[in-house]
């Protein structure tokens, strides 16, 4: 290469300033950091619940006094009480029930003789056995008054075997040891008691707030081998399968099933589920009680003046769906007469609106939100065609006009399906347990699966989410 080509070489100065467009970029990229960190740190989580058909039961719970046909049969005889028969258990006219030691030689002699008495049989040990199945499964929380009962059962039970095995088996001796039972029989039928209350010969006329007192409460227990005097109550029987509770009433009590004639009800602690039938009355103290008549279950409740219990009312079904889903939105009203229809079957109101030559009417388009027979609910916005202060007319009659100005409120929920939010109306029917029953089928209204807001108070109407 010649130095004349040399020379056309031109060597560019090295520039140590900044890359411009390095800068640039970083700038960008921070902004777009600090704005995703914000709109991250600001972003409303949205969950949805899926619409569902579900039903809800409303179960009231009351403290009642139960109603018996009861007789409490006196003891003919000083001495010390003798149960042949177990409480709970049915007696027939004639049947032995009890007896009288007067002397109190019985028992002296059946401990000094103990080894001579007969063991309880597998059928007297099944029954033991089942009464204590019995109040374990029944015992939801720890109640002495039923322990108390339980004991005073066990005991009648026992003395009922071992009595029946002295008659039988020992009756001879007895009598050679100039021991002589005064044996009492029954006059009547009915199930057996040893539990008296002062509240036998109580009637549903009786009835006044004060005996719903548990605290002043009280009863006695009659017990076997108890020293009792002639004229005290032995034992009392319970003459009929009907009976009847007794409870008191609020108003709303009145206004919910004050007008049936029959409710259905769950037993406390028994698992039973019946159909009583129902009346109301006005009390001794002038409130009102309701009454529920029975019949049969007894041998559940033979010793219990109180009980508690559930009625099953309001077994509605529809749509369920949780009541923080639901959100109320006010919407303008125009009568529903005024609701008319374009040549293609669309839904709208024909508008008054001003020309050259005067007034004329023209059909505009709404989405109607719910149509009550008296008004159609719809909504105004920038972009829909009726707006606050259109003048609507007939289309029949165009002297009649209403003005779009007055608004009402909706009950409803967001619904998702299409990606943003929008609102349908409900009709509530029913709620319980932070959840509520809406009707089918409603127009402009919910469908089975459809997605809507969990949450209606984290959206607003028309808000695009992202799931």
């Amino acid at each position: 290469m010649s130095r004349k080509d040399n020379k056309k070489i031109i060597k560019l100065p090295r520039s140590g300033g900044s890359n411009v467009g390095k800068v640039v970029f970083f700038i960008i990229l921070f902004v777009y950091i600090v704005f995703a960190v914000y709109s991250f740190s600001n972003k409303t989580t949205v969950s949805y619940y899926e619409v569902e058909e579900g039903s809800i039961v409303r179960e009231h719970i009351y403290k009642g006094i139960i109603l018996r046909d009861e007789l409490i049969v006196p003891s003919e005889r000083s001495g010390y009480l003798n149960y042949y028969v177990a409480s709970g258990k049915k007696v027939a006219v004639g049947s032995a029930v009890y007896s009288v030691d007067e002397s109190g030689t019985l028992n002296e002699y059946l401990q000094t003789h103990a080894d001579e008495l007969q063991g309880f049989s597998d059928s007297d040990l099944s029954s033991i056995h089942r009464s204590l199945e019995d109040h374990a499964k029944q015992a939801q929380d720890i109640s002495f008054s039923s322990t108390y009962s339980l004991a005073s059962d066990l005991e009648a039970m026992v003395a009922e075997y071992k009595n029946l095995s002295i008659l039988t088996s020992m009756g001879e001796e007895l009598r050679a040891e100039g021991i002589t039972l005064n044996e009492f029989r029954a006059s009547s039928s009915g199930m057996l008691s040893y539990v008296v209350d002062g509240y036998e010969d109580l009637t549903a006329a009786d009835i006044e707030a004060s005996l719903f007192d548990e605290s002043s409460y009280s009863r006695q227990m009659i017990n076997n081998g108890e020293l009792t005097a002639a004229g005290d109550p032995a034992y009392k029987l319970i003459t009929s399968d009907d009976w009847q509770i007794v409870f008191q009433l609020s108003d709303q009590d009145l206004a919910d099933f004050g007008d049936s004639t029959s409710l259905r009800l769950d037993l406390s602690d028994t698992g039973i589920t019946t159909t009583a039938g129902f009346e109301t009355i006005i009390g001794k103290d002038g409130n009102s009680y309701g009454v529920l008549s029975l019949s049969g279950y007894l041998p559940y409740f033979y010793n219990d003046r109180f009980i508690s219990f559930e009625l099953i009312q309001n077994d509605v079904s529809g749509l369920k769906i949780p009541e923080k889903s639901i959100t109320t939105k006010k919407f303008y009203v125009i009568p529903s007469e005024l609701l008319a229809s374009d040549d293609k079957g669309n839904s709208g109101f024909y508008k008054e609106v001003i020309t050259e030559t005067g007034t004329a009417s023209e059909f505009s388009l709404a989405d109607i939100y719910n149509n009550d027979g008296e008004y159609c609910y719809i909504e105004c916005t920038d972009s829909s065609e009726l707006k606050p202060g259109d003048v609507i007319v007939s289309r029949d009659d165009s002297s009649e006009r209403y003005m779009i100005n007055e608004q009402k409120p909706l009950e409803g929920v967001y619904c998702i399906n299409k990606g943003y939010t929008e609102f349908k109306r409900i009709e509530r029917l029913d709620s319980s347990n932070g959840y509520c029953i809406i009707a089918r089928s409603t127009s402009y209204g919910l469908s089975v699966y459809d997605h809507i807001v969990l949450d209606a108070s984290v959206v607003g109407d028309g808000q695009l989410l992202y799931r």
